[in-house]
């Protein structure tokens, strides 16, 4: 059975929060697949506990320098936990010792493989059967993480394209204007 090609988007969300009875909200970067927030995917709610990520725009560059090159594959992830997992959503105090959502990477041909996607602590990845195709509905409201690990396939060109272009306006609105 073939796999379904996903699309990967990267955007951005904005998370509330309160701190001391004051509400707080923050951009953050969002990962879009086939336009749906991968937190809805996975049936949770972005908060504190998972509001970062490497795509993150505000990273200091050599941090998102290591971000691209390992979401591109180009260097091993970074995981703070030894499983050489991807993380895709951290907490924001940047510890992966909170609990991460993470994936294995693989890139196969034509595509990129995001593998067993589903939280990681201290006693590794959440168990259970990586089935090889998603099949939460489309609207499923849950309150709590997927019980099984997701996998989601992407063109490895669009992906390539995809990432590119969101670190080129990161870049873009890093420059100074001119004087």
């Amino acid at each position: 059975m073939a796999a379904t090609v996903q699309r990967l988007r990267i955007g951005r969300a904005v998370v509330a929060c309160d701190i001391d009875g004051a509400l707080r909200q923050a951009e953050i970067a969002e990962l879009f697949i086939d336009e749906r927030p991968l937190a809805q995917w996975l049936g949770l709610s972005r908060d504190l506990s998972n509001s970062d990520t490497d795509l993150d725009p505000a990273l200091p560059p050599a941090l998102a320098e290591r971000g691209r090159a390992a979401f591109l594959g180009l260097q091993p992830a970074h995981n703070q936990l030894g499983s050489g997992r991807l993380v895709l959503y951290r907490c924001h105090c940047g510890s992966d010792y909170c609990g991460v959502i993470s994936c294995v990477l693989e890139f196969d041909g034509d595509h990129v493989v995001w593998r067993q996607v589903t939280l990681e602590d201290d006693d590794g990845p959440m168990s259970g059967p990586d089935s090889g195709e998603n099949v939460q509905e489309e609207n499923a409201a849950s309150s709590s993480l997927s019980p099984v690990p997701l996998r989601f396939v992407f063109d490895r060109t669009q992906y390539r394209l995809e990432l590119e272009r969101h670190f080129q306006e990161r870049h873009s609105q890093e420059r100074p204007l001119p004087r």
